[in-house]
């Protein structure tokens, strides 16, 4: 058995390999990785903005008085709800029941259907909306979208025509 040399461990040529699978498959991630994260926030978007709502149906039924959810559109987007009378939300302190501002960071942009005056009015005997409107939260150059339908009778849900999960918008 002499001249036969067993190898032990393992050698840097094996570990450089195994390195460079390694970061070629987290480099393919990314994009995907980005994505997810894009949704994800574009859905915390939206259901806030649908709790947001449902409180403002739930404050006109108890306050037993009108509740209106104003809303400005585009990419600084904001939107904010008050008693009685229609509020500013780009001025916090006339929203009484709290107010929303586009995180630019977030690259979402608002856009809204159905709305006079730029608001949703919330009845105060049945929580009733009056008319159909479509309140829309798009990724900024994208066609990815979530929205909040909400019915003449005030009945609210979120929908989606790209984002999976959610029934497809009216």
């Amino acid at each position: 058995m002499l001249g036969i040399k067993h190898h032990q461990g393992v050698y840097f040529l094996e570990v450089l390999v195994v390195l460079v699978i390694i970061a070629i498959l987290c480099l393919m991630s990314i994009p995907a990785f980005t994505t997810f994260l894009q949704t994800q926030r574009l859905t915390a978007t939206t259901e806030n903005l649908y709790y947001a709502l449902q409180e403002a149906r739930s404050e006109a039924i108890k306050r037993n008085t009108t509740v209106y959810v104003v809303f400005t559109s585009g990419s600084s987007w904001c939107y904010g709800s008050n008693p009685s009378s229609i509020c500013t939300c780009s001025n916090a302190s006339s929203c009484t029941l709290g107010t929303t501002t586009a995180n630019l960071s977030q690259q979402i942009s608002l856009s809204a259907t159905g709305l006079t005056n730029n608001a949703v009015q919330f009845e105060s005997v049945r929580g009733a909306a009056g008319s159909s409107s479509l309140i829309t939260f798009t990724l900024n150059g994208q066609t990815t979208s979530m929205s909040v339908s909400i019915t003449g009778l005030g009945n609210m849900k979120i929908c989606s025509s790209s984002v999976s999960g959610f029934p497809t918008c009216p």
